[in-house]
């Protein structure tokens, strides 16, 4: 298997983020997903995700063993995950995400070629594959499930009490 394909992970994360740029602070303000970002703060979370797959992909291909191939494969779970984070909420408010687009587009195809790929070319077992989708998952969802806690704890506190 030509492990070059985890490549494409941060490329399409690039593109991604050039979509989101520069709305989705407000727009993830707006549909309460977070009290507050600022463009720094926007860029800072992208620059510490962009290290994480850098990082992941670059161990997967040049210092290949199952512990950094499940890493390597998690930076695509991790990008599924955010397509999906993307395809809800558009569906639910029904206006336009910023970065659906490409969430749609790049991240869903990709993550699922990848993930044929290692599946089909047997590199690593079924379980290291399910670790693989656990730690992309939770790159994504825990560091977002803090932030939202941390929006309704905030939103509570200004709500007029009765």
């Amino acid at each position: 298997m030509d492990l070059s394909i985890l490549m494409s992970v941060p490329i399409v994360y690039l593109i991604h983020i050039l979509e989101e740029s520069p709305r989705f602070p407000a727009w993830a303000v707006k549909v309460r997903m977070i009290t507050s970002m600022s463009f720094g703060e926007f860029a800072l979370g992208n620059i510490i995700f962009m290290a994480y797959v850098l990082v992941s992909v670059s161990l997967a291909i040049f210092y290949t063993n199952e512990w950094t191939l499940v890493l390597g494969l998690s930076t695509a779970a991790w990008i599924f995950s955010n397509f999906l984070i993307h395809a809800y909420y558009t569906v639910r408010y029904g206006e336009y995400s910023p970065g659906v687009v490409t969430a749609s587009a790049l991240y869903a195809p990709v993550a699922v070629f990848i993930f044929y790929n290692f599946i089909v070319s047997g590199i690593l077992s079924t379980a290291y594959i399910i670790l693989a989708i656990i730690i992309g998952f939770g790159v994504m969802y825990v560091p977002l499930a803090i932030q939202m806690h941390r929006t309704k704890t905030m939103l509570k506190k200004t709500e007029p009490t009765a």
